[in-house]
């Protein structure tokens, strides 16, 4: 038995196969990634009080000579199971380990695969019908991402694709539509353009907003940053249905019908849903970055 097995068991630590599948939940919950297991990490402490584990056992640490330097090294025997369950998932093909994330995100992550977002939705409980409708990271999906919104930014831009066909949805469809729903929210930092609107759902597995085509997906719009808009669902269906569109210059445009509605149509309480934006000079909520701004020609 070696050191390392002898320190584990002396503490009563949970099995690799245990702390593997209780950290595909975590990353699920995490919205599909997760930081390196270093000292001060949340998800550290929140993986430990899943198992019950004792402050004995989460400072226990494991001791290593370095000869060549005649130094000696410690790590804390936690942090170090933690990291052989996520290397042994990334074997699986179940994450990604932190330096192939990198070099997608520019973040040092272990990120859910798709694979292993379908293994997370079993051990939770989801029905795997959900997936689509979850903002949950993957790899796959990540590198979607990362091709869209680096992709440069068009002059003669069409947001018509012709060539796009409403099929059967495929795997590698339904990722693509992912990537574009997850880029999309993504720009707009998780809030609605209109109302500005950021909230997530008590489990933390979904947001209240979605990502809108300008052009539609029913007319053949593309599926790319410049024909997306991030909305909250009350604003997706206004915007869908005809009750405002944009301007050039990024402004709103109600319309005109909304001088014909029912004084008590649109209305939140005392707030006029509406009427609200109605306003000639009201902009829209834009990205950070003026490249991924919606496109003239799609709007």
């Amino acid at each position: 038995m070696s050191y390392e097995s002898e320190m584990l068991e002396q503490f009563n630590m949970p099995t690799r196969h245990e702390v593997e599948q209780v950290l595909l939940q975590a990353l699920l919950k995490h919205g599909g990634a997760i930081k390196e297991f270093g000292p001060g990490q949340e998800i550290v402490d929140e993986i430990a009080n899943v198992f019950g584990l004792n402050e004995q056992q989460r400072s226990a640490f494991l001791q290593t000579v370095y000869r060549k330097e005649n130094r000696l090294k410690k790590a804390y025997l936690w942090h170090r199971l933690l990291f052989r369950a996520a290397d042994s998932l990334a074997k699986e093909k179940l994450v990604s380990s932190p330096k192939h994330t990198l070099q997608i995100t520019n973040k040092k992550e272990w990120m859910l695969t798709e694979k292993g977002f379908d293994e997370s939705l079993k051990l939770s409980n989801i029905p795997v019908a959900r997936k689509s409708f979850l903002p949950t990271k993957s790899y796959e999906v990540q590198k979607i991402v990362k091709k869209l919104i680096e992709s440069p930014r068009p002059e003669n831009y069409n947001p018509f694709d012709k060539e796009k066909k409403v099929i059967k949805t495929t795997r590698e469809s339904a990722i693509r539509t992912r990537g574009f729903r997850q880029a999309i929210i993504d720009a707009y930092g998780y809030k609605c353009a209109i109302c500005k609107m950021k909230i997530n759902s008590p489990d933390s597995l979904s947001w209240e907003v979605e990502a809108a085509h300008i052009v539609p997906h029913s007319s053949l719009g593309r599926d790319d940053i410049w024909n997306g808009l991030a909305l909250c669902h009350l604003h997706h269906w206004a915007f869908d249905v005809g009750w405002f569109s944009l301007r050039d210059d990024y402004t709103i445009s109600v319309s005109s019908k909304v001088h014909f509605l029912p004084s008590d149509y649109g209305r939140i309480g005392g707030y006029e849903f509406i009427r609200a934006i109605s306003s000639k000079s009201m902009k829209i909520l834009l990205p950070s970055r003026s490249e991924l701004y919606p496109h003239q020609n799609a709007i």
